[in-house]
């Protein structure tokens, strides 16, 4: 490329960028907010650019134009929501106005008006709009329409923090809302031990808690729903179906370990010069693993508390399995390894409770039930 084309490229380039700095691009596609800001930023560094002058004086002029048209518009519309876009467009219109005050040079091309006070207005009618909404959904008192209520509500704050009873009314739309779910009593069944699942009820209670706070699903006991005089909407039934120990197992291996150019003895030369003699040591090493396996099975369901449809149900399984490994040996200590050694001052051990064991198979189930409280309830955030 010859130095005459580059140069035309590289003047080329310039005009674009400048275009960019200026806002001309912007106000030629007709998105006046991009084009008004980065006129004002040109000027506000070299007030006297002749482009983001033009830009500034004809795209104000023509955007107030644009969010003033569209607020008649609206105004004359039958548009529900109609009063949240006129608070936006009030809200652009406003941008404008606090922009070109921070830039002296701007104030001496446009003259910005302020539309606070109807940018206000727009909002408490938005807000007024939400609420009723919101009562109207309260009406048909349902679990749905309690979550469109509070949805209706929150959306009201957007544009006014200060609705009269608000608090109560979200209070009501949450309590109309929520599901409640009575979780009944964890019985155990086993064929020959004696088990007690409170360590494993106090975890679900514990994890149940947790998981209902900013949703709209809580979980009771019976006593809890006495107390609180209230029916539930969804039953969840947790029963262990059996809980078994398996027989313990034994195994045993034994082998020869040999260790090479250990020091097995001194003697003297003819000179009185004392020496290491180095030999092989032996020693036989026998390993011992105790091994105990439980199984069970959880079964989990929840269902409809009107219908008794049965909303999820699965059989939740685990098996956990308890090991315990030492060792003894006869021979030259010197033969063994450290961990050998180690393993050789462990003695044998009983092997734990069925409760224990019945406490460990549980670790096993816990991420299995929480998994079908999230799913069924995935949908219940706040």
């Amino acid at each position: 490329m010859n130095t005459f084309y580059k140069q035309l490229l590289l003047g080329f380039m310039a005009l674009i960028l400048v275009g960019c700095a200026t806002g001309k691009n912007a106000f030629d596609k007709g998105d006046y907010e991009t084009a008004l800001d980065r006129a004002v930023n040109r000027l506000q560094a070299n007030p006297s650019n002749k482009k983001a002058q033009d830009v500034l004086m004809d795209g104000y002029r023509i955007a107030a134009q644009y969010h003033l048209k569209r607020i008649q518009q609206l105004d004359r519309s039958s548009d529900t929501f109609k009063w949240e876009t006129i608070y936006n467009e009030y809200a652009a219109l406003n941008r404008y106005y606090n922009d070109i005050q921070r830039c002296p040079a701007c104030l001496d091309l446009v003259n910005p008006k302020e539309y606070l006070q109807e940018q206000e207005e727009a909002a408490r009618n938005a807000a007024d709009v939400q609420v009723a909404l919101g009562n109207d959904a309260l009406q048909m008192n349902t679990i749905e329409s309690g979550r469109q209520a509070f949805g209706h509500y929150e959306r009201a704050l957007r544009f006014n923090r200060n609705i009269s009873q608000i608090d109560s009314l979200l209070t009501t739309a949450i309590e109309m809302g929520t599901i409640r779910v009575l979780v009944e009593p964890i019985p155990v069944h086993s064929r020959n031990l004696e088990l007690t699942n409170e360590y494993f009820a106090n975890r679900m209670y514990e994890f149940l808690d947790g998981f209902s706070r900013d949703r709209f699903v809580q979980f009771y006991s019976q006593a809890d729903m006495e107390a609180y005089d209230i029916s539930p909407d969804h039953i969840l039934s947790m029963e262990f179906d059996d809980f078994v120990l398996g027989q313990t197992r034994m195994e045993s291996k034994t082998k020869e370990i040999k260790r090479d150019s250990v020091v097995v003895g001194q003697f003297k030369d003819k000179e009185g010069v004392t020496h290491d003699v180095f030999g092989t040591v032996k020693a036989d090493f026998t390993t011992y693993k105790k091994t105990l396996a439980s199984t069970g099975l959880l079964n989990f369901e929840i269902r409809d508390a009107f219908s008794n449809q049965v909303l999820i149900q699965r059989k939740l399984g685990g098996q956990d399995i308890w090991q315990y490994e030492w060792a003894s040996f006869n021979g030259d200590e010197r033969a063994l390894t450290r961990d050998e050694i180690r393993m050789s001052k462990l003695k044998e051990v009983p092997p734990p409770t069925a409760q224990e064991l019945f406490a460990a198979f549980i670790d096993r189930i816990y991420d299995q039930a929480f998994g079908q409280v999230r799913q069924l309830y995935r949908d219940t955030g706040i």
